[in-house]
């Protein structure tokens, strides 16, 4: 824990599935091209060095600005509301 390699220890198999399902639920609420977009550049870090990685998350960064989602969480935090997301 100290080390921040692990965020959270639970003591039985029970609480295990609560705290994946809670997390699953936390991501569902995510905007759905972030999510995508997060997974697709970890798996690309994953087998890449780290300065192909950095060119590659600049590249998907700048493809994600034409979705709306970065406005809608944007202005729906400036709002104090719960985003609306586009559907893929």
């Amino acid at each position: 824990l100290c080390l921040g390699l692990i965020s959270r220890i639970f003591d039985n198999e029970k609480e295990v599935v609560e705290g994946a399902l809670a997390l699953a639920r936390t991501i569902a609420e995510k905007s759905p091209i972030g999510v995508q977009g997060t997974k697709v550049v970890l798996n690309h870090a994953r087998d890449h060095t780290i300065l192909d990685s950095l060119d590659f998350v600049k590249t998907w960064n700048m493809s994600q600005l034409q979705s709306m989602d970065l406005r809608n969480g944007a202005m729906a935090a400036m709002s104090k509301q719960k985003p609306v997301y586009e559907d893929v």
